[in-house]
């Protein structure tokens, strides 16, 4: 449609909606970006990581005459070589040969045994970046040795740990210190306020009981 053949009433809302659009400049930038301390949600949230673990496998009988059922079972409980590592404080690393049918939370017990944490729940466990779940069975890795990397958080305080804080010494207490009042420059304040010797004196004189009585 060209501009000859739009009716004046369309034309004229054209021209006002134009008008109106370019009065103001833009409320937010092309690149703007929501500061994170004023985001109230995230969104729709991600459904749980959904990982293999089957316990039921690893726990056949050795003897069980069905194909293959042995051999899975000798690998389950074959040694597993494991080197647990903190590359930071407390830094440690430490060598370990655990079963098969060991899981990740036995492992962390073995740390804490080992005295290199106070808790259990302090530690994370990862291979090659990845954090392995306290019921992961060490057989599912598929290896004979393997290097854990462990990530060590602070221990969590419970409400029996937590220590009140110390009242201060009588001896750490500021001695109180007496001022002066200066009665002189409030005498001279009060002639320049108000010129009046007799009003001066009066007001001295009343703030100087209010004060005694204190």
């Amino acid at each position: 449609m060209s501009i000859e053949n739009i009716q004046p009433t369309e034309l004229e809302f054209v021209s006002r909606f134009l008008t109106l659009a370019t009065l103001s400049e833009p409320v937010f930038s092309k690149d703007y970006q929501k500061p994170l301390q004023e985001v109230t949600s995230l969104g729709v949230a991600l459904p749980g990581l959904r990982y293999k673990y089957e316990p039921s496998r690893v726990r056949k009988n050795a003897g069980s005459s069905n194909n293959g059922s042995g051999s899975m079972s000798d690998n389950a409980s074959n040694a597993i070589k494991l080197t647990l590592k903190s590359i930071r404080a407390p830094k440690f690393s430490i060598e370990h040969e655990f079963s098969g049918n060991d899981t990740v939370l036995q492992v962390k017990l073995f740390l804490v045994n080992e005295k290199k944490v106070e808790q259990k729940e302090q530690l994370k466990l990862l291979l090659k970046g990845k954090v392995l779940h306290d019921k992961f069975l060490l057989s599912d890795l598929n290896v004979t040795e393997a290097t854990l990397n462990v990530m060590v958080s602070k221990p969590v305080l419970s409400t029996a740990d937590e220590v009140e804080p110390e009242a201060p010494s009588l001896d750490s207490v500021s001695p109180t210190v007496s001022y002066e009042v200066p009665w002189d420059e409030i005498e001279t304040l009060l002639n320049n306020k108000w010129n009046n010797q007799e009003q001066v004196f009066k007001a001295l004189k009343k703030m100087k009981t209010n004060y005694e009585m204190n």
